[in-house]
């Protein structure tokens, strides 16, 4: 049995996303950020970093969304979430992955995190350039990759944090993907589901 360890819309919301897309059996482990349950040290023995993803595999924890992504891909070959490894397609969407992880999710770090509030302006200009890239990027396209695969789903969650960074520039095709995504069988309930544990965890 797979146990994600995860925070209501934090980044580990792409894993609970690829482990329902993927079909594969699993619980979540809720993690209150908000509340600091992920300092403590019943937390930290799984995941010593003390962030979310954490994924309990039959192997040991997984750790990293840009790990955690591919293996669950991996575990369920059937659904095409990712194309095959050792494919020059497949090197590219581990670019992406990294590309989110990186660039993206550092640059919405800099901005949240209170102690850099001095440079606010520089994560700002960095999320929006990574965001602008991404934006043309997906002009005229549906996916991150020419199909579905759990990248979207790691570029949805960065979608959905734009609210917290007002000031951005207008992304048109984001916002179209960002819809697609939510058409989804199951995704939009799923993020309702989050919103409300995040507010009744504030």
């Amino acid at each position: 049995m797979l146990r994600l360890h995860h925070a209501p819309l934090a980044c580990s919301l792409a894993s609970r996303l690829a482990l329902m897309e993927a079909g594969l059996d699993h619980e979540v482990a809720l993690v209150h950020t908000t509340r600091g349950e992920h300092r403590t040290e019943a937390y930290r023995a799984i995941n010593p970093r003390g962030q979310v993803p954490a994924l309990e595999t039959p192997h040991g924890v997984l750790t990293e969304s840009s790990a955690i992504l591919p293996y669950i891909a991996d575990l369920a070959p059937g659904r095409g979430l990712l194309p095959p490894a050792g494919t020059f397609e497949r090197a590219q969407a581990q670019a992406w992955l990294s590309y989110l992880s990186s660039t993206v999710h550092a640059a919405y770090g800099g901005l949240l995190k209170p102690d850099l509030a001095p440079v606010r302006e520089v994560y700002m200009a960095q999320l929006s350039a990574a965001l602008a890239a991404l934006d043309a990027h997906m002009a005229g396209r549906d996916h991150l990759l020419d199909a579905f695969s759990v990248a979207d789903l790691y570029l949805l969650v960065f979608c959905l944090w734009r609210v917290m960074a007002p000031g951005l520039p207008a992304l048109p095709n984001l916002d179209a993907f960002q819809q697609r995504m939510l058409a989804r069988p199951g995704i939009a309930p799923t993020i309702g589901e989050e919103m409300r544990l995040r507010a009744e965890a504030a």
